[in-house]
């Protein structure tokens, strides 16, 4: 029988639920899984500021309409990611009597202990037995979606001219700006590499890009040779990297450029006013591994390797767990 998988992480915080779905779908490819579900949740005062430890950890923690989501029978397997996902963990592990397997991605802020797995970038702190390290955040990114995407939309981008740069703009976070001065000074530097080079563009921004911000990008790419996606109909973004020769993408997000770095693309990271040490350790790593250059306003193109994370973990999970 078929074990069952889920997938969870709080509600709008997309890079996270990607990173356990990613997971999810790595275990359901190698087999002996059902087709995982994935679930974004929300969680109710006081529990959204309670302290990390399992005496906090309670099923009351979600509101009603997540609560009526996650309900028996409760699945083999559950991967969660995101501090608050963590002791929903616990809950049901707790619920389960036991049975559900638990795997939390990032660092729970609490002893390995209470979780079957722990799986963490290597620039958090946290060790242990049952601690996988990973080089970069986890993701959805696979070859065979890399090459459908492209398939899919190859003839209705087929006018843009080679090479081809996907752009991915992410947008405000704690650590790092992104306003319409920024936005004004990064679409004059596409202009120039445009000129430059001859190439075309396939751009994206995150739920995070702001509405300011994006009238900008809209006007600076009008005149360009670049497609913008819209946030209308299927999302392109797998198609977007598939069609690619190089990737650009904003130093905000660990998640997408991770998900850049497993295409075994060209990745131009671009600074966005802030900073933060642990980021900073992150890209010392991929510097260092030829993964990723700065972008300074050149189409740079070079023999970067491929950030092969999802292949090493998923096969460490199912060996950790006898699931081979």
């Amino acid at each position: 029988m078929l074990k069952t998988i889920w997938a969870v992480s709080q509600k709008g915080a997309v890079g996270m639920l990607n990173q356990a779905l990613g997971l999810a779908e790595a275990l359901f490819a190698g087999g002996g899984f059902g087709l995982p579900q994935s679930f974004e949740v929300e969680y109710r005062w006081p529990y959204t500021w309670a302290p990390m430890h399992p005496a906090f950890a309670s099923l009351k923690a979600l509101k009603p309409g997540s609560a009526a989501l996650l309900q028996e029978p409760w699945p083999d397997v559950l991967i969660t990611c995101g501090r608050k996902s963590a002791l929903l963990a616990l809950a049901i592990k707790r619920a389960s009597r036991g049975r559900t397997t638990i795997i939390h991605i990032q660092d729970p802020k609490a002893a390995p202990k209470y979780w079957d797995l722990l799986i963490v970038p290597e620039h958090d702190r946290v060790r242990g037995d049952n601690v996988i390290v990973s080089h970069a955040a986890l993701h959805r990114v696979t070859r065979l979606k890399l090459e459908s995407g492209a398939e899919a939309i190859r003839q209705e981008y087929a006018r843009l001219p080679n090479p081809r740069v996907a752009v991915l703009i992410g947008g405000n976070n704690r650590y790092f700006a992104l306003d319409e001065e920024w936005m004004r000074d990064f679409v004059s530097q596409l202009r120039h590499m445009a000129e430059r080079s001859g190439c075309g563009f396939l751009v994206t921004a995150s739920r995070r890009t702001g509405e300011a911000e994006m009238n900008v990008l809209r006007g600076g790419l009008a005149s360009l040779p670049a497609a913008l996606w819209d946030g209308k109909g299927p999302n392109p973004y797998f198609g977007f990297l598939g069609l690619a020769d190089a990737i650009i993408v904003t130093c905000d997000s660990v998640s997408m450029i991770s998900e850049a770095c497993s295409t075994g693309k060209p990745v131009m990271v671009v600074r966005l006013p802030g900073r933060s040490k642990r980021f900073e350790q992150f890209f010392d790593s991929l510097l260092k591994r030829g993964l990723i250059q700065w972008f300074d306003g050149r189409l740079m193109q070079w023999k970067s390797g491929r950030l092969d994370d999802m292949d090493h973990i998923a096969a460490e999970v199912r060996q950790r767990f006898g699931w081979d």
